[in-house]
């Protein structure tokens, strides 16, 4: 089960990729919300990602029609997103988007992974090895 990394700030997907990783994840980035439809979409396979990072400011397609188009699919629809913003008004665009969860930018480490977890429970460490 992979996290889907939604944002086009290279500085904060690279960060956030490497804290994933080491945390234990498979992570997918996608650098805007068309490329995160298309991720999603190549190879679908039901539950495939169990969460979805989405920042709501990005080019081509930005999180709010990310999420419109999500809603809409019903093959992923299910999938719940956290939404990780630097806007100041990060519990209102949360709710309006009806996300599982949210986070204003600087992110605690710990609180995000810890969110994460809900969705993505982490197989014991000698299962992760083998």
């Amino acid at each position: 089960m992979r996290v889907l990394l939604v944002d086009d700030d290279s500085s904060s997907t690279e960060a956030l990729c490497e804290l994933l990783k080491l945390a234990g994840h498979d992570v997918v980035c996608a650098d805007n919300g068309r490329q995160a439809l298309e991720k999603l979409h190549e190879n679908h396979r039901e539950r495939d990602y169990c969460v979805i990072l989405l920042d709501l400011m990005m080019p081509v397609m930005n999180g709010y029609e990310f999420r419109e188009e999500q809603l809409k699919d019903p093959t992923i629809a299910s999938i719940p997103v956290i939404v990780v913003t630097a806007d100041g008004r990060a519990r209102e665009k949360a709710t309006q988007l009806k996300s599982d969860r949210y986070f204003q930018k600087p992110l605690v480490p710990g609180e995000l992974l810890r969110a994460i977890r809900e969705f993505c429970p982490l197989p014991p460490p000698e299962a992760r090895r083998a």
